[in-house]
């Protein structure tokens, strides 16, 4: 009895031993950290291609994880506010991001500009430099804008048209979307004649192939008008090192880099 406890015993080590190597085997393979996390980025249409790419570079740089989740700011901000999982809400305007703050949803201390954005008019066709009065002799639903109600890209749109002193019947006929990357994805497939776009979501289209080509005399970006992206970390989320990182690399060299190729000027520089 005695030896049949003392081989029992033994056995019983061993599977100890053994399960104690596969968990530092698994720790291993995961990376090396059980730090590791999974955070959920909303992001504005405009930055969806810049926001994934930065994620690629983030997931092959540290053992986190991350989804990117992209829609208009106006209703991505109306998502959070309704309880939607995000840890990151990277938006194309600051003022959302600010409400947040205040409605104590968001952090104030990583509330952050990330980007400056470019407003553009694209007219394929057009006869040299676009004009914003020139629209005009258009029909007014061959053009199309963000929606300004959900888009701050939209809202900048309709502040300039109405600043050109089009008429008020014109400017009501010009079609809506949800985001500036539907409208150059319009343009560039001849389903409208016209639209503010916004830079960056052009040259996300030449690197998929989606727009060919842009030519500079049908294109017109209005370079005094900046569009401030600002962005913060949830509340929900102030625990979790994979959405941290993400904000703190947003003003890393590498990142700064990978956002001004993409058509975006970099927050206090001219560029």
């Amino acid at each position: 009895m005695i030896a049949a406890g003392l081989l029992y015993a033994v056995r019983c080590s061993s599977v100890l031993a053994l399960l104690h190597l596969f968990v530092l085997a698994s720790l291993l393979w995961s990376g090396g950290s059980a730090l590791a996390a999974e955070a959920r980025i909303a992001v504005a249409a405009n930055f969806r291609d810049t926001a994934e790419a930065i994620a690629a570079r983030l997931e092959a740089e540290s053992p986190h994880r991350y989804q990117v989740i992209a829609g208009s700011t106006g209703k991505l901000a109306s998502q959070i506010l309704n309880g939607a999982p995000f840890d990151v809400f990277m938006a194309a305007d600051r003022r959302r991001p600010q409400q947040l703050v205040e409605r104590g949803l968001a952090s104030a201390e990583f509330q952050q500009t990330y980007a400056v954005g470019v407003l553009g008019l694209w007219w394929p066709g057009g006869s040299g430099a676009p004009a914003l009065d020139a629209l005009a002799t258009l029909d007014p639903r061959s053009v199309c804008m963000a929606n300004p109600a959900f888009a701050p890209y939209g809202a900048a749109a309709w502040a300039m048209l109405q600043n050109a002193g089009l008429e008020a019947s014109w400017l009501e006929g010009v079609v809506r979307v949800d985001n500036v990357n539907l409208v150059a994805g319009l343009i560039a497939q001849g389903h409208a004649r016209a639209g503010f776009v916004a830079r960056s979501s052009l040259i996300a289209g030449k690197r998929q192939g989606t727009v060919v080509a842009v030519d500079d005399e049908v294109l017109w970006f209005a370079e005094q008008a900046p569009i401030d992206q600002a962005m913060v970390l949830l509340a929900r989320a102030e625990r979790n090192v994979a959405a941290r990182h993400w904000v703190q690399q947003m003003q890393t060299e590498p990142i700064r880099e990978l956002i001004r190729a993409d058509g975006y000027r970099l927050p206090g520089k001219q560029n």
